[in-house]
């Protein structure tokens, strides 16, 4: 029950900080360069759906696993490299910090429950006659 409670939390956490920083873009976006748009929809769309996570925690964990996954992925190919030839600007540093808010995450996410129901709970592709 705790642990659905953290799950909460997260999903309040997404709505917030997505809200606070990207649906305040919103009205603007056709003035966005392309990408920046497309970013500021895309996580739109997450803070949004997050509203429903707050209400049904792990029926919308692939949310919060997408939210890890990309964050990782910044912090492999981007900062890591970035910090290794000591090249992070402020704005590197920045996006750095808002990617470690996510860290607590992994403390909150049923691993054993994802990899029960993704990883264990994968059909089998079934060739039919």
């Amino acid at each position: 029950m705790v642990r659905l409670y953290l799950l909460r939390a997260c999903y309040l956490v997404l709505v917030v900080g997505l809200a606070w920083q990207f649906w305040t873009k919103l009205p603007t976006a056709t003035t966005l360069p392309l990408m920046e748009a497309a970013v500021t929809a895309m996580l739109s769309a997450l803070g949004l759906l997050s509203v429903l996570g707050v209400l049904a925690p792990l029926k919308f964990l692939p949310l919060i696993l997408f939210e890890l996954a990309w964050k990782l992925i910044w912090m492999l190919a981007v900062a890591l490299p970035r910090w290794q030839a000591g090249t992070i600007d402020a704005q590197t540093a920045n996006m750095v910090f808002a990617c470690a808010l996510v860290a607590p995450f992994v403390f909150a996410v049923p691993w054993s429950y994802v990899f029960k129901t993704y990883v264990g709970g994968v059909e089998r592709w079934r060739v039919t006659a």
